[in-house]
């Protein structure tokens, strides 16, 4: 295995901790002020962190800001309102369905826009094929979510 390959699943494992550490926190905050004050808030202190973190780079490291394109900062403004809807679907859905519950059908979701997106070549990639494999690894997940839902 490449070094590179190491680093990158590692970093995705690590990733994958932060969103679950998230979801949960979203979750409970979910539980004291609701969804949509949950994402609004969540996305805001998370943007206010991030501007005091751009303040240090860009005015006292002196990092560029000018290679930044505008198609860049378009694309991350859809991104940022995706991250508030994103904050409020997974605290609404932790909030009833469970943690566990909850990711794995945040997880889902996620692998089947991947799937599309890998059929139909997305972001710059060779397009991969849909096969019957695939829509069962799919199904398959749907079928654990099912199992995964509390029962009560």
């Amino acid at each position: 295995m490449k070094s590179a390959a190491i680093v990158g699943g590692v970093s995705a494992i690590m990733t994958g901790i932060a969103i679950g550490v998230q979801s949960f926190l979203s979750g409970r905050s979910e539980n004291m002020i609701g969804s949509l004050k949950t994402g609004l808030w969540t996305n805001f202190l998370g943007g206010v962190l991030a501007g005091g973190l751009i303040l240090v780079l860009f005015y006292v490291f002196g990092v560029d800001t000018k290679q930044v394109s505008r198609q860049a900062y378009t694309i991350m403004l859809v991104s940022g309102a995706l991250g508030i809807t994103i904050i409020m679907g997974v605290s609404f859905s932790i909030a009833r369905a469970g943690v566990t519950a909850g990711l794995a059908a945040t997880m889902l979701g996620q692998f089947a826009f991947g799937l599309v997106a890998d059929t139909i070549g997305l972001g710059g990639v060779e397009p991969i094929p849909l096969d019957y494999r695939r829509v069962i690894g799919l199904v398959i997940m749907a079928a654990s979510i099912f199992l995964l839902l509390p029962r009560e």
